[in-house]
């Protein structure tokens, strides 16, 4: 027998308010046409923010996200595009008022299902009155692993759970102070395919309607600039990535085997802003890739739970007036998130390397300048270079070494100490 196998996920808990008392009074015909139209509506949503449909029981539908930012947002597009919907409807009694509830934490996963406090505590707040039909409401620990400045949340407080010892704080998403309020005219136009879709031809509908339904969100996302902003970024670091690939084929002011004067002041301010924004891109770079690698290896770093009873290595700790629980990280792991923390090292690094190798960083490159020896020999050590790298650091935080640029012999105090100088 396979080992049962645990994950930290966020799941996502839908129902439709008023639905038992809508299909005692309608035609089997009616019931089906309602959950076909419920489904068109809400699974290419789901699918496109990278959500499994755990099961789905008639009108509720039990999903997993790997992102608490995801749920809550494709949440927000499912509620948005549902009511539209409604608005064009002729009959109130087709109205889709659905209700959606977000919990996160440590499942078990088996056999294509979910089990788990975390899932009981997700069906528990499905009957909270504070939720009603065509409202998100979240639990905190989803609220403290979302990306708060993509998401508007408001606390409304503890809730005692049937089943669950301890009170959860939970709280509710407010469309009208979300940055996306309103659907674009291409998810209008989808609303209205699946409202004038009669009978049969919803089976139709349905299959080509997935594939539609990701082209417009999109298309969507991209027109709203919002829930897509780490693919935003992502494209930013590429352009990046092939500029310095194509900097990097120049040849230096020393390579080209020119005459070469003190650099300008002018050069080296824009090879410094070169420089620092190359650095600054690289850091959201390795952010955004040692994130999602650290929560996959390691696991989360806090929990609103209470793992310290069962795991050695959780603590207990009260972070921005929140307990919560904290788990200790190793020497490896603390040593990496130190380093993206507090990239220093690897600032020191890249200046100290390319002044080594290419006698110019890419900034320098790309603004023709170039660090010599103070007799004009190219010739730096790797000594020389790593000196120069961590006077070069400290004289950017403190000012002071490179304030002296703009008096005296106009020589920095990194240069002064190194005897170097840059050329261009």
């Amino acid at each position: 027998m396979p080992p049962v196998r645990s994950q930290n996920l966020s799941i996502m808990l839908t129902d439709i308010q008023g639905y038992s008392a809508t299909t005692a009074n309608s035609s089997r015909e009616e019931v089906v046409n309602l959950i076909r139209r419920h489904n068109q509506l809400m699974r290419p949503v789901i699918e496109f923010y990278g959500g499994t449909i755990i099961k789905s029981i008639g009108d509720a539908f039990l999903c997993t996200f790997g992102s608490a930012t995801d749920a809550v947002i494709c949440a927000i597009i499912i509620q948005l595009l549902l009511k539209e919907y409604n608005q064009r409807l002729k009959e109130d009694a087709n109205h889709l008022n659905l209700r959606v509830v977000i919990n996160s934490g440590d499942v078990s996963l088996e056999n294509n299902d979910i089990f788990g406090n975390a899932v009981n505590i997700t069906a528990r707040m499905e009957a909270l009155e504070c939720f009603p039909g065509g409202s998100i409401g979240i639990s905190e620990s989803t609220y403290l692993l979302m990306d708060r400045n993509e998401i508007v949340a408001e606390k409304i407080g503890p809730q005692q759970l049937k089943g669950v010892p301890d009170p959860v704080t939970v709280f509710r998403i407010p469309f009208e102070k979300q940055k996306l309020n309103q659907l674009p005219v291409q998810l209008l136009t989808l609303v209205e395919k699946v409202i004038n879709a009669k009978g049969g031809d919803q089976e139709s509908l349905a299959a080509a309607q997935i594939n539609e339904w990701k082209q417009s969100v999109g298309k969507f996302l991209q027109q709203t600039n919002w829930g897509d902003n780490i693919n935003k970024a992502s494209q930013q670091i590429g352009k990046v990535q092939q500029s310095l690939a194509k900097t990097f084929g120049q040849k230096t002011v020393l390579e080209k085997n020119q005459n070469f004067i003190d650099a300008s002041l002018p050069s080296r301010i824009k090879s410094g802003v070169i420089d620092w924004v190359i650095l600054l891109v690289a850091m959201i770079a390795l952010s955004m890739a040692w994130w999602p690698v650290q929560r996959i290896v390691y696991g989360p770093t806090q929990s609103v739970d209470q793992l310290g009873d069962y795991a050695s290595n959780w603590q207990p700790r009260t972070i921005n007036g929140k307990y919560i629980m904290v788990r200790d990280q190793g020497i490896v792991e603390s040593f990496v998130s130190l380093n993206i923390q507090y990239p220093l090292p690897l600032f020191w690094l890249y200046f100290a390397v390319f002044w080594k190798i290419k006698k110019a960083t890419p900034g320098q490159i790309a603004s023709g300048t170039a660090v010599v020896s103070e007799d004009g020999s190219g010739d730096i050590s790797y000594g020389l270079a790593a000196k120069r790298s961590a006077m070069f650091l400290v004289s950017s935080f403190i000012i002071v070494g490179l304030a002296m640029i703009f008096v005296g012999e106009k020589k920095t105090l990194y240069d002064k100490v190194c005897s170097t100088r840059v050329v261009e």
